[in-house]
């Protein structure tokens, strides 16, 4: 009886930790033998994976690059070539782990290029890099005058100024017009004009693109004020028809803000109106 209880009674932990340490030496070889191997595979990728990285089976094509959506008819420039050539984009791996990262920083450099949505690789035969892109849209041209000459300068909804050597001058006249007094762009194209007044009268013609023409509108330009405002965001900005007829806008809509823009669709509303009921806008002033 004594010997059945003994039998029963769980091991000492002296037994435990006897059988712990057994086993511990048993993995203790497959262990060491697994991580010899993994950093060995690690020293040795560092050592060549980038010479099999630039293989040539390995190399991304420029076919294989891919933007999406098609750029819109109001873009001339080819936005994808202009890109692999100024980006670097020409040499690239399949296997580079930053690939990605690098095609985007490449297209959001591209003066057309508001936003690159996404990048990503695709496995098909061959495989393909597909770049989901956000195009600049030109609302207006600024009135400047350059060499003593008067001339016309493209803008986007944000007041970016966008390439003015993509528009004919047959092209041009399809835009409205922001008149503001010394409107100087402060940096080149891609970047933002730099002038309060150029943003907001921007804004003010991105609501009005598909009825400014048949409102028999011309431009845009600012309320003077005696003294200047000091805060821009008080610009008051004038509708002026071709005959110099002029409807007082008021400020610009924040084109973030869905309730202001649709306050500024309202206006807009009220103008098509007007003119459907009691002609064009030249007779405001006569």
């Amino acid at each position: 009886m004594n010997a059945a209880k003994r039998k029963a009674e769980p091991p000492s932990s002296g037994t435990t930790a006897g059988f712990r340490q057994r086993a511990f030496r048993r993995v203790l070889p497959v262990l060491l033998l697994v991580a010899g191997l993994t950093g060995g595979a690690y020293y040795g990728w560092q050592r060549v994976g980038p010479q099999i990285a630039q293989g040539p089976e390995y190399a991304l094509e420029t076919e294989q690059i891919e933007i999406t959506p098609q750029p819109p008819p109001w873009i001339r420039a080819d936005i994808r070539a202009e890109t692999i050539r100024d980006g670097g984009l020409s040499d690239l791996s399949l296997l580079d782990r930053e690939l990605t990262v690098k095609i985007a920083r490449a297209f959001s450099l591209h003066t057309w290029v508001e936003n690159v949505r996404r990048v990503r690789k695709e496995q098909a035969n061959p495989p393909r890099v597909l770049v989901e892109l956000v195009y600049r849209k030109p609302v207006a041209m600024v009135e400047v005058t350059m060499n003593d000459r008067p001339g016309l300068l493209p803008v986007d909804v944000y007041g970016v100024l966008l390439p003015p050597g993509d528009f004919s001058a047959e092209q041009a006249r399809d835009y409205l017009r922001l008149s503001l007094p010394n409107a100087t762009p402060a940096g080149p194209v891609g970047t933002p004009w730099g002038d309060p007044r150029v943003d907001g009268a921007a804004r003010v013609a991105a609501v009005l693109q598909e009825h400014w023409k048949p409102l028999g509108l011309y431009r845009v330009t600012a309320q003077p004020t005696e003294p200047p405002r000091t805060n821009p965001k008080e610009t008051v900005f004038v509708l002026t028809t071709r005959r110099g007829a002029q409807v007082v806008w008021g400020v610009a809509p924040h084109v973030d803000d869905v309730a202001d823009v649709k306050k500024a669709l309202g206006k807009v509303e009220r103008l098509v109106a007007y003119v459907e009921q009691h002609g064009p806008l030249d007779g405001l002033n006569s």
